[in-house]
Formats: C-alpha cells, structure tokens, sequence
C-alpha cells in the first residue's frame, strides 16, 4: 500500500497539513528545523509524493467551501471532519462556513464564496420551503456554476442541484415501522422547522408508515417547534399535558429526542416503561451524553457524506443538477424502546 502524507504526519509527529506544505513546496512559512523532520520522515518511509493529486491541487487553487448551520452541532460537526480531513488528504484547503441558523447570514457567505471564487461549495444543511430564499440560493448557486464552481448539497435545496444525502422519507417511515414491529400504536411525532424541507420529508414518512399499518395518524399527536432539546421538551410537555394516550415518541432529531427524554423523567414518568422514544441522527445513543436510558435512533454516516462530497468535487465527471447519491442509514437499537 502507498505510503500517503498522512503516514508521514505521524511518523514525524506533525500535522497532515505541515506536511502537505512541505512536500507540495507551497510558499506557506514552516520553520527549517519543522521542514527538515518532515523531509526525513518522507525519506525513512520511501514517500513518493502523488503528482496527479499535485496537477488537481494546482487546478483547484482556492479550495472547497462547506457551509453548515451550526459548527458546534453533532450533526455538522461529522460532516465538517469528513470533509476536511479528505480534502487534506488530496493536499486541498477546506473552509468551514458557519451560520448559526441565520439565513441572512448565510447569503452574505454565498455571496462572499463567489467573490473569493472557490472551486467548490457543499452545502450541509437542508433548505426551507420559502419562495423568496429558494430563488435567492438557486440564483446565486446557478451563478457559482457558471462560475465554475462544483455545488454538492447534503440534503434538499428545493431547486435541481447535486445531491449526496439519505432518503428522508425512508429514515422517518423505518423509524416509526421500528416502533410499530415493538407493538406500539399510539405513537406521536415530535418534529423540527414547519417549513424545513427534511423534516416535512421524515413527517410524510411517519404518515406513510401508520397508513401502511392501517394506524390513523392524529394531528393531536403532532407537535413541531426547532431541532433543540429545549423544543423537543416544551413539545413533549405540550403532549402530555394534553392526556392523549401515547406509547411512544418518534422525534426528528435526537436533539428533540434528548428533551423529550428529559421531560418525561421530570414528569415522574420512565422510559421506556411508560413512553419508548427513538430519535434520528445517531449522536445520542450512549448513555453518557443522554444522561438516561441509551437512545435507540437512525444513525446517520455523517463522516461518509462530507467524504463523498469532497470527492465527487474532485472528480473529474461532470456533475449535472440532477446528480442523485443516496446513502445507506441503520436504526441502532438501545434501551429506549421497549416492546409492549
């Protein structure tokens, strides 16, 4: 197998970015003493630097983009390593662009990504189902591709662009299928955004899944509010209070999921003996974090997205806007549920 930068990294204890900086010979300052322990390095393990990924780091000369909602999330924070750490790996720089849920904020990156002309964008959160802003990013992604610009998006935009994600529909439909194989029927739905594009998509899956086993789904039983934990716990508080007869909680995010654990152990109540609850996402599951029963949960591969968006980015087929790669989610089953 090829030794790459990374196995030089390690053996000279330094960064893979260090490395690349000195092999690639970039201009960037690394002290002598620094440049010296990596060429040694380089030579104990026979490296031979990859000169194809040399001509693509030349042809991409700005680097990749990845715009996210919130860095600090779990669910951003995965995407972010595999993206950076594959574009690393291809001697590539990538810049992490975090919003923190303002979409006005978010425009003023776009519009600071076209001007800086990067070579390519990911855009890692979904979209909301506004007229307004959906025309505003398809005419400023449509300008980036006109521009050159390789766009990968993670979850839907609402317009025709490149996508690498999970079946939305399928994580909200084998979720709730999950609960109903436990013999549970009264089951609620704990859910983000109204207008977000993903969560009306694990919704409709939920719908699905209780049409299917002949269950009348209830909009009583539905509550939304954002993906934190502080909403899934108003919500849950919301649905208790109502006295509606539920045995378990399908949240859309195991942010919500997280809170509606927390309500539920406030109230007096257990679960899963009382209320079984499965989240979605997969960065709850150990009891450690979750400070009660392990979360049972559609795991996401968070790492595997932004990996392949990298990748697809510095391929060199085309990537057309209809451009579908769907990947693969598993439900990892704690204590949260329990079969009745």
């Amino acid at each position: 197998m090829p030794v790459s930068i990374v196995d030089v990294a390690k053996h000279a204890g330094v960064s893979i970015a260090t490395v690349s900086r000195v092999v690639n010979d970039t201009g960037y300052p690394v002290t002598p003493a620094l440049r010296q322990k990596v060429l040694d390095s380089a030579k104990a393990l026979n490296f031979i630097p990859n000169r194809s990924a040399q001509a693509l780091r030349r042809r991409m000369r700005n680097g990749i983009a990845l715009i996210v909602r919130n860095i600090s999330d779990p669910y951003f924070s995965e995407i972010e390593r595999g993206v950076t750490e594959t574009a690393i790996k291809n001697d590539i720089i990538a810049t992490v662009f975090s919003s923190m849920q303002d979409t006005e904020f978010e425009m003023k990156y776009y519009q600071l990504i076209l001007k800086q002309q990067y070579d390519g964008v990911i855009i890692g959160a979904g979209a909301y189902g506004r007229k307004k802003s959906t025309e505003r990013l398809q005419a400023i992604v449509r300008e980036l591709q006109q521009q050159g610009c390789r766009v990968i998006a993670l979850a839907p935009q609402g317009f025709e662009v490149p996508v690498i994600s999970v079946d939305n529909v399928l994580v909200g439909k084998r979720a709730t299928e999950f609960l109903i194989s436990k013999g549970h029927r009264d089951i609620a739905f704990l859910g983000g955004y109204r207008d977000h594009l993903v969560d009306g998509d694990r919704f409709s899956g939920y719908q699905q899944a209780l049409a299917l086993h002949e269950l009348v789904y209830d909009s009583q039983k539905m509550y939304l509010s954002d993906y934190s934990a502080k909403g899934g716990y108003e919500n849950c508080a919301k649905l208790l209070d109502s006295e509606i007869p539920v045995s378990a909680i399908y949240c859309s995010n195991d942010h919500i999921a997280y809170g509606a654990i927390k309500c539920v152990t406030e109230r007096g109540l257990k679960v899963p003996e009382d209320i079984s609850i499965v989240g979605t996402g997969g960065f709850y599951s150990d009891s450690e974090y979750i400070g009660g029963p392990g979360l049972t949960s559609v795991h996401f591969p968070f790492y595997r997205l932004g990996e392949l968006a990298v990748s697809k980015i510095l391929g060199d087929d085309e990537i057309p806007n209809d451009y579908r790669e769907i990947l693969e989610t598993k439900i990892v089953e704690n204590s949260s549920v329990r079969m009745l």
